[in-house]
């Protein structure tokens, strides 16, 4: 099970890249110019190409401002979530080199090379697909929604980052722990859900140095001109994170996040603890939850609490159960292409059961022991979607 995805120039089908996720060869040349040659086709004819299936694959083309053509073939994933991972792409191309060197390609050469750097991110974006297998390496990103981390500390992370943030005189920061969000500035949650998304792709791709000051086109608020991306590890596994102009210089921020950060080391060290159960050890579950996953719809972030106990015959851990039970059945629940949303769903199967319910925009996705009552679950995914928003000091809501 895998999924390829080919860019090519619109205009005379020049290859820019190939990528491809899982159990699945890369497309030989031949095949890639006649898939392209289907939609060059259609177009010549008036005709929009969008999506062909097969029993198992489907195919997926679209087109970015007259310039660029992607190409998803893959298995076992459907039309929207393709396209949603091509838009993701495409966004990811205008993080790299800006929109104004893909709409106008003056050398294509140059621009693959420039493009290279757009590999980490794209591998990342691939890895949130579920070919539901047990073979997928245990990833459990979501395409579209930045994961976060709740802890006690948050409240005081949150304090230390708006005083480092403004510091530096930017309005964009967050920290992370094991690449997932502990506090994050309100201009931070401004930026569109794929722009967080990206961020994110990128930061967790140069986390194997201590610091990293890359230039970014934002593909929604700032597509032309370059921010800066700065990143700096406070501890293992720990970074800030902030978007910002030419100034300062990287020496100034990192002294500047000095002053900031080493009176509270010790708040950052016990906010590692919480990893990777990602919610407060106070926080205490009905022995029959095997794994949770919380989303809010209006910012766009999850918290997967997924390391818990589960039947091993599986084969596959909790997140991974969760991540296809939210692409299958719960995206439903937070689509606004229908007039009327469901608020509940359930799966049953041999080794455990699912429930997600909706509340204002959360949504709570339990997997629990195939042998609680169907008729509990709600009674209690209520119950622990209450005593998580409830819990003092943490930042969800």
């Amino acid at each position: 099970m895998g999924a390829n995805i080919i860019c090519v120039t619109s205009s005379g089908g020049l290859p820019l890249f190939n990528r491809s996720k899982g159990n699945i060869e890369q497309l030989p040349f031949p095949v890639v110019g006649s898939l392209n040659g289907v939609h060059m086709f259609g177009k010549s004819h008036g005709l929009h190409v969008e999506s062909t299936e097969t029993k198992n694959m489907t195919v997926v083309w679209k087109e970015y401002e007259d310039s660029v053509m992607l190409m998803a073939v893959a298995y076992l994933n459907g039309q929207k979530i393709l396209t949603d991972i091509l838009d993701a792409i495409f966004g990811s191309m205008i993080l790299i080199v800006g929109i104004e060197e893909i709409k106008g390609i003056r050398n294509v050469e140059r621009l693959k090379r420039e493009l290279r750097a757009c590999y980490p991110i794209i591998d990342k974006i691939l890895e949130c697909l579920d070919f539901g297998d047990r073979n997928s390496g245990g990833n459990t990103s979501i395409l579209g929604l930045s994961e976060t981390i709740l802890c006690k500390e948050n409240g005081t992370l949150m304090i230390c980052l708006e005083s480092y943030v403004e510091s530096v005189g930017s309005l964009f920061g967050c920290i992370t722990i094991e690449n997932c969000i502990a506090a994050a500035t309100e201009g931070w949650w401004e930026l569109s859900q794929l722009e967080r998304k990206l961020l994110s792709h990128l930061m967790t791709s140069n986390s194997d140095c201590t610091a990293f000051d890359i230039p970014v086109f934002l593909p929604c608020k700032s597509p032309n001109i370059p921010f800066r991306l700065v990143g700096l590890c406070l501890v293992n596994s720990i970074w800030v994170s902030i978007l910002c102009g030419p100034t300062p210089e990287i020496s100034t921020i990192e002294q500047i996040c000095y002053q900031c950060w080493a009176p509270v080391l010790s708040t950052v060290r016990a906010a590692l603890n919480v990893y990777p159960r990602n919610l407060p050890a106070s926080m205490q579950l009905h022995p029959t939850i095997l794994g949770l996953l919380l989303v809010n719809i209006a910012f766009g972030k999850y918290v997967l609490s997924s390391n818990l106990n589960i039947n091993k015959k599986d084969g596959r851990s909790s997140g991974e159960v969760l991540k296809t039970f939210y692409y299958e059945a719960v995206t439903d629940l937070i689509s606004k292409e229908t007039k009327d949303i469901p608020l509940e769903t359930y799966w049953c199967s041999e080794y455990h059961k699912l429930h997600a319910l909706r509340n204002g925009d959360d949504v709570i996705c339990l997997l629990y022991n195939h042998m609680v009552p169907t008729h509990t679950m709600r009674l209690l995914t209520k119950e622990t979607l209450t005593s998580i928003i409830s819990i003092e000091g943490i930042l969800w809501q």
